[in-house]
């Protein structure tokens, strides 16, 4: 009864992961130029720590508009940082 149970909570995680790797692949952003992104997203885009692009938008590497506490990135921004 333990083992049934321990088999279908690992088949659980491994569907679960399956799944989530899905929706990573199919929702795996493309820069678009006119989306507008947060840090955490551009970081994610960018491949660096969310620290670094806030460290880029501090050393006017990257434009962005502080709204409400967080910084918004448009994405010509980020092309446009990306072609440098």
């Amino acid at each position: 009864m333990i083992w049934e149970a321990v088999l279908r909570g690992s088949a659980l995680v491994w569907f679960a992961q399956g799944a989530m790797t899905l929706v990573d692949r199919m929702f795996a952003e493309e820069l678009l130029p006119h989306r507008i992104y947060g840090s955490e997203e551009a970081a994610r885009l960018l491949g660096v720590e969310r620290l670094e692009v806030l460290r880029l938008i501090q050393n006017d590497k990257i434009k962005a508009q502080k709204v409400d506490g967080n910084f918004r990135i448009l994405g010509s921004n980020l092309l446009e940082y990306m072609g440098k």
